[in-house]
């Protein structure tokens, strides 16, 4: 992860931030209620010495209140513009990352913990916020008054204010460094709480596997590890802070008690009026508070560029290109349907998962891709869906390659159907239509609901399409949530449908109806199947063996079992446990 300047900082918070009119006016307001509050000990000193002269003036009081009104109004409306504005920042900055976060390359969600990006885009932008609000506008507001006092107490009594320029800065001195450490501090302590909620996240969403896996106590362990190094992490700003705050208090006394005591001996000899000595001390209190603010101001800066770092990484990761110019675009003429020529990819380095694969699905055709366990099929549809780009050669639809397309045109072409179907968190017509723009209306969403077998179970449900599924979809069946995908992809109408075992999970009257269904999808569509089960795929126009990376077989299904020994023994296997014939 780079180093932030803080340059970057500044642009980052400019680029999210509101009109210029809405902070200038927020700045405006906070400079007029900051010179309002300038005034007040200016008052204050001549009440003081109206009344040591034994005089009573009632304007002078109403002035005092009114000027005290003014202050508290101004006070609560530009507290509230900062507040919207630092929310505005935010708000900005957390849609332009859910925009970039839905698209990123696949690639990047596996190399990176779904509940740190979580932490990133909620828990470091909320302390981006906190910064914001509390620190920053307050610190340019602090500087007003701290000038203003300053020069409205060398007008009283500059011996006094040259006292406490001498004294207060020593304070700076030993609280520089410790800003330093507070940055790396405040780093590590973000990355362990992004860890530790990338942990939660990961036991929540796997819960049942969890317990089915009797390893509650495991896991609680591990949680507990974390929690303890968490609060190790806590700790350390609080070391920091346990060094900074006595450090001002003692400051604060020092400062009070050398003014009191020469300001007292002023006062004693006629050299300064008793009026004049409170409103210093008023001055005094008015630096002290912004001046602590700022010490609080450098620790919690190096915190917010800790935790703008981290939301930096996300702002500069590169999104997943939607026409990638670089690959061959040239048109394979004689091609009608998806054609990997000579492709290679790996995940790694270390192994490669494709070697030279060519092969044609051909367009109104059924080809299917066989082959044991990590032989590469899943891989071949994750090119084909375009989350992963090929390391070498290229694959074509049509006679163009698939990478000269634009990549959202290029996905709503396919339709994909799983043994493992995804469900999303919502209704039944939520997950039906998701994804597709326009109205769908109920005549056909029920149409694709009947041709996959499910209309009867959905009109029994007492909410209809609107029945939420629940989280992954728990609340159906595992044939359910396959025949919710084949209607999904009977609603989406694709040019190339992809099946992965898509009736696995159906029951022998359920598989036929659907099978049928899917048969009429296929119709003048490109389809490309994985078949674990052989049976389901004896009538493919084409098969596919892939072997190690490779195609070590292509043609239909008594050709390869003649001549491809590897085909042949996967048949075979399956024919000794279903009774399915060669």
């Amino acid at each position: 992860m780079k180093t932030l300047s803080v340059k970057q900082f500044i642009d980052i918070l400019n680029k999210y931030r509101p009109s210029t009119w809405l902070i200038i006016t927020a700045l405006i307001l906070a400079t007029i209620q900051t010179g309002v509050a300038l005034v007040v000990p200016i008052i204050a000193m001549n009440l003081v010495d109206l009344l040591v002269d034994n005089e009573f003036n009632l304007f002078v009081i109403l002035g005092l209140i009114l000027v005290f009104l003014l202050q508290i109004s101004l006070a609560a409306i530009s507290m509230y513009m900062m507040i919207f504005i630092g929310e505005k920042i935010i708000v900005r900055l957390r849609e332009d990352l859910w925009r970039r976060v839905v698209k990123f390359p696949v690639k990047f969600y596996d190399a990176n913990n779904s509940g740190e990006i979580m932490s990133r885009i909620t828990n470091d932008t909320n302390v981006m916020k906190n910064f914001f609000v509390d620190h920053l506008i307050p610190f340019f507001t602090g500087l007003i008054t701290i000038v203003g006092s300053l020069v409205i107490l060398f007008l009283i009594d500059w011996t006094i204010a040259l006292i406490f320029l001498l004294v207060f800065p020593m304070a700076f001195l030993v609280l520089s460094p410790l800003g330093k450490k507070m940055y790396s501090v405040s780093r590590s302590l973000q990355d362990e709480t992004a860890s530790f909620q990338g942990d939660l996240g990961r036991v929540l969403s796997d819960v049942r596997l969890v317990k089915l896996s009797v390893a509650e106590n495991e896991e609680a362990v591990q949680g507990g590890e974390r929690a303890r190094k968490l609060y190790s992490y806590g700790l350390k700003p609080g070391r920091i802070m346990a060094v900074v705050s006595p450090l001002i208090t003692s400051t604060v006394l020092m400062v009070l008690v050398c003014i009191f005591g020469y300001g007292g001996y002023q006062v004693a000899t006629g050299s300064l009026s008793a009026g004049a000595l409170v409103a210093i001390v008023f001055y005094i209190f008015q630096i002290m508070t912004p001046v602590t603010l700022m010490a609080q101001f450098f620790t919690q800066f190096q915190k917010a560029m800790g935790a703008t770092e981290r939301v930096n990484s996300l702002l500069e990761e590169d999104l997943e290109k939607s026409v990638i110019t670089e690959k061959d675009n040239g048109k394979k003429e004689n091609d009608h349907g998806i054609t990997f020529s000579n492709v290679g990819f790996s995940y790694s380095k270390e192994k490669e998962i494709l070697k030279c694969v060519s092969f044609t699905a051909k367009e109104g055709q059924k080809t299917a891709i066989v082959g044991e366990s990590g032989a590469g099929k899943t891989t071949l549809f994750s090119l084909i869906e375009r989350f992963y780009n090929v390391d070498h050669g290229d694959i074509y639809y049509k006679g163009k390659s698939i990478y000269s397309h634009n990549l959202e045109r290029w996905r709503k072409k396919i339709a994909y159907v799983s043994q493992d179907t995804p469900v999303m968190q919502g209704s039944i017509r939520r997950n039906l239509v998701y994804g597709i723009k326009g109205e769908i209306s109920d005549f056909n969403i029920f149409d694709a609901l009947k041709r996959s077998n499910l209309d009867s179970f959905v009109s029994s449900l007492p909410h209809g399409l609107d029945t939420e599924v629940g989280e992954r979809g728990i609340r159906l069946s595992g044939g359910q949530k396959q025949r919710l995908a084949i209607a999904r992809a009977i609603i989406r109408n694709p040019k190339i449908l992809l099946l992965d075992e898509a009736t696995a999970h159906l029951d022998g009257q359920s598989e036929a109806l659907v099978q049928e269904a899917l048969n009429n999808l296929m119709k003048d569509r490109t389809t490309v199947i994985i078949a674990h089960r052989l049976s389901t795929v004896m009538d493919a126009n084409h098969i596919v063996v892939i072997e190690d990376g490779e195609v070590s077989g292509f043609g239909a299904h008594h050709d390869l079992y003649n001549t491809n020994w590897l085909y042949k023994k996967l048949v075979d296997q399956q024919k000794i446990s279903n009774d399915y014939g060669a």
